[in-house]
């Protein structure tokens, strides 16, 4: 029954993204002054559906020299863990339990990096090759960021649960809501960080030689996690302002999607180095500094707190 409900969330979770796209397209083309799909049905509802059918009905190309085992098992293996990171969200129907979901979370998010790694080396290609050695560099700088965020998170809210979130959400986590969104769009790849899919050097970087399905699983796996940051972000900084319902939640990572989709459209790209400068120079002692303000503050409450407890006890 478990592995049942698990699928059909799978296939929520892919149709949601395919009208994602279209969400983004249209977003774009609004920002642009011109119309996104509207030729197909109703305002281009069934665009994302055709496309998605064009891609999986198409022939996949094979490189003649790449590694075909590897070269075809890297987009399975970014989409079904792009896929199985949606277990470590909490939702109000609760399907199953994580108790450390969110060391999970950052787990499978450093694991997905080593399909685009596969991805990139399986092809025997030198522009896929240099798209995912650039995601990997980028992925390495910006984890030690994000780890200290997290580590910093679960010691503010006493949890390695991401569940927890329900009843310890605060406004005190504003404070590194900005690095975090940096950090997630480093994360994502998505743009002014897009160097691993860089067109005007790379072609089209890692996925350069793929096609069919293999570009769809791709493509899917990309957006499933970027909806997933949305709504941990969500229930990190936002849970404490508006109440317990999913729909509500919903529309508040549909938010902070538009505010990706924004940030796409109006920042060029970055120089690879700096990026780095960003990461190990700039946001790296700001978290770092971060974490020695909050946590003896923390550390000196508790203190207090257990002092007050024992004293009360024993008087």
């Amino acid at each position: 029954m478990l592995f049942l409900t698990w699928l059909i969330q799978c296939l929520l979770i892919l149709l949601s993204v395919a009208f994602f796209t279209l969400f983004e397209r249209k977003v774009i083309g609004l920002f642009h002054l011109r119309f996104g799909p509207n030729k197909v049905s109703f305002i281009g509802l069934l665009q994302p559906l055709l496309d998605a059918f064009k891609l999986l009905t198409k022939q996949p190309l094979t490189p003649f020299r790449a590694n075909k085992f590897v070269y075809n098992l890297a987009p399975n293996i970014a989409l079904f863990l792009s896929l199985f990171v949606w277990l470590t969200l909490p939702n109000i129907y609760l399907i199953i339990s994580i108790n450390y979901s969110m060391v999970m979370f950052f787990c499978l998010g450093s694991v997905i990096v080593f399909s685009v790694l596969l991805a990139g080396w399986s092809s025997n290609s030198k522009y896929r090759l240099i798209g995912s050695l650039r995601s990997v560099a980028q992925s390495i700088s910006y984890e030690s960021v994000f780890s200290t965020l997290i580590v910093m998170l679960m010691i503010l809210i006493f949890s390695y649960s991401i569940r927890s979130l329900y009843s310890q959400s605060s406004l005190m986590f504003l404070f590194f809501f900005p690095v975090w969104v940096i950090c997630t769009l480093a994360e994502t790849h998505r743009a002014p960080f897009d160097f691993r899919e860089a067109e005007s050097e790379l072609v089209s970087g890692f996925n350069t030689e793929y096609s069919g399905a293999y570009f769809a699983f791709i493509f899917l796996s990309e957006y499933a996690v970027l909806l997933y940051s949305c709504f941990l972000i969500t229930y990190i900084f936002f849970l404490f302002l508006i109440p317990v319902n999913f729909f509500i939640i919903t529309i508040v990572a549909l938010f902070l999607s538009f505010l990706f989709i924004w940030i796409r459209i109006t920042f060029c790209r970055f120089r690879y180095d700096m990026l780095m400068i960003i990461s190990w120079k700039i946001l790296l002692p700001f978290s770092l500094s971060l974490f020695v303000i909050f946590i003896p503050t923390i550390l000196l409450g508790l203190s207090i707190n257990n002092t007050l407890v024992l004293h009360t006890k024993y008087i």
